[in-house]
């Protein structure tokens, strides 16, 4: 279970991340928002496996994603093409989850992370729980950040 004291700091790892790397200001909010939107929906995970096993999923619109990937790569949106995207939103659950692997029982090793982008689509980490997910607004729509547990069988 993750305890008070680690739930801040999980969401400490994002305010860092989106204000040193992409300088976007996010904003903490109570309930989770919606984070998809015209354009569709960006999610990006990132498996870590050792003594805790499990995963980090980052959600967000497609609007956001742009504007990140944007800032990110220090570009205008309208020169960022579907490949930015996907390859930030990538990077961004990357460093998402080595902040969060550094709160978590070692050993542990991160996979490469998976991209998913588009409408409709339904995303699962299989014979696993929700653990924690925290939501934060920016200027450009919301995004969520999602830490899941494996279930053993």
């Amino acid at each position: 279970m993750i305890t008070e004291d680690i739930s801040s700091k999980f969401d400490s790892v994002s305010e860092g991340i989106w204000s040193s790397m992409v300088n976007i200001a996010i904003m903490p909010t109570q309930t989770p928002q919606s984070v998809s939107g015209e354009g569709g929906t960006v999610t990006s995970s990132v498996q870590i496996v050792g003594c805790w096993n499990g995963a980090v999923c980052l959600d967000m619109g497609a609007n956001l994603a742009l504007h990140a990937t944007a800032s990110l790569v220090g570009a205008n949106p309208s020169e960022i093409s579907h490949d930015d995207v996907r390859d930030a939103a990538g990077e961004l659950a990357n460093m998402t989850a080595g902040g969060i692997k550094e709160l978590l029982p070692e050993p542990c090793q991160m996979s490469l992370p998976t991209v998913v982008m588009g409408t409709n689509f339904e995303f699962s980490v299989q014979q696993a729980a929700v653990v924690y997910r925290t939501s934060f607004d920016t200027e450009f729509g919301s995004f969520a950040v999602t830490l899941i547990r494996g279930e053993h069988r």
